[in-house]
């Protein structure tokens, strides 16, 4: 096999697997973030992002007084050019929503989660890292 076939083998599936990705239904779509932020806090609470069609939604939940300070920064490609945002405060059981198309990146950088709720007793537990990709 010639250099040049090697190359070009390797090329013509990453573009083919491009444009598969690219030309997906918007369908309804979750995912959850990688690694999960709340993985070393308890009791168990959970940060998503769901996408359905152009709306993507962010959402906290918890017990019920929990608290988080956390907000999700995005990077969106898809519309007539990048943006960058973010999701503002994230309340328990309430989601946040962002007229998004495309293919959107969600980071949370930190923050910290309180399950008892602001004021209490409880220590609050410090959010890890955590990333999700939606389109």
């Amino acid at each position: 096999m010639s250099t040049l076939a090697a190359f070009a083998r390797p090329a013509a599936v990453a573009a083919l697997g491009a444009a598969a990705l690219f030309a997906a239904p918007a369908a309804a779509s979750a995912a959850p973030f990688m690694p999960d932020p709340l993985a070393n806090c308890t009791p168990a609470a959970t940060l998503g992002v769901e996408k359905e069609g152009n709306q993507v939604e962010w959402e906290f939940e918890g017990p019920e007084k929990a608290t988080t300070d956390a907000q999700v920064t995005y990077l969106n490609i898809g519309g007539q050019a990048p943006t960058i945002g973010t999701s503002g405060p994230l309340a328990n059981g309430e989601g946040v929503e962002r007229d998004l198309p495309g293919l959107t990146a969600h980071l949370i950088p930190g923050g910290s989660y309180d399950a008892d709720g602001a004021g209490t007793a409880s220590q609050p537990c410090a959010l890890g890292f955590g990333f999700a990709v939606t389109q």
